[in-house]
């Protein structure tokens, strides 16, 4: 399993704010999939969802 960060960049006060964490399962992940799950499930909480980015994190997390 692969983890992602979400932020959100907010050009009019050029603040970058961390807004949740996404998990995804499969192992051979595409990052505009991910990308786009992101622009869906957070573009509520935003005025602009296309100001969305990810960036994966480090740490991979393996279930046996």
């Amino acid at each position: 399993m692969l983890m992602y960060e979400v932020y959100y960049r907010d050009y009019k006060t050029r603040e970058t704010d961390k807004i949740a964490i996404l998990v995804e399962r499969r192992r051979d992940p595409i990052r505009q999939n991910v990308l786009k799950c992101a622009r869906i499930f957070l573009g509520e909480l935003v005025q602009d969802s296309h100001s969305i980015f990810i960036k994966r994190k480090k740490m991979e997390v393996a279930i046996e």
